[in-house]
């Protein structure tokens, strides 16, 4: 059987997006946006475009789409808590706070 997936691969994620970063290796999703001329504004046009996928998503009542435009919005939330220098576990310490 499967090991089921946690929260930690978006932190796994994250340090994919900072390695990248790092080797911008050619072909490179992550080096695309990281290095657009529109700078931030290319990443965050895509949040966009991903949170309008999801909600969307959502109005259409399609888990399995649900479940793919969500993972697209946590992936590019991901690029631009990076590009913001905001980690994984500084969204995590906020939450905690907050539910204290």
């Amino acid at each position: 059987m499967e090991k089921a997936a946690d929260l930690s691969v978006l932190t796994q994620i994250y340090q994919i997006i900072e390695e990248r970063s790092k080797t911008q290796p050619e072909g490179s999703y992550v080096c695309a946006l990281l290095n657009d001329p529109k700078g931030v504004n290319k990443i965050l046009e895509k949040v966009g475009e991903e949170a309008t996928e999801t909600i969307l998503a959502v109005k259409d009542g399609k888990r399995d789409e649900i479940i793919y435009e969500t993972s697209d919005l946590l992936f590019h939330l991901m690029v631009m808590l990076f590009e913001c220098g905001v980690t994984p576990e500084d969204i995590a310490a906020e939450l905690a706070r907050r539910h204290k």
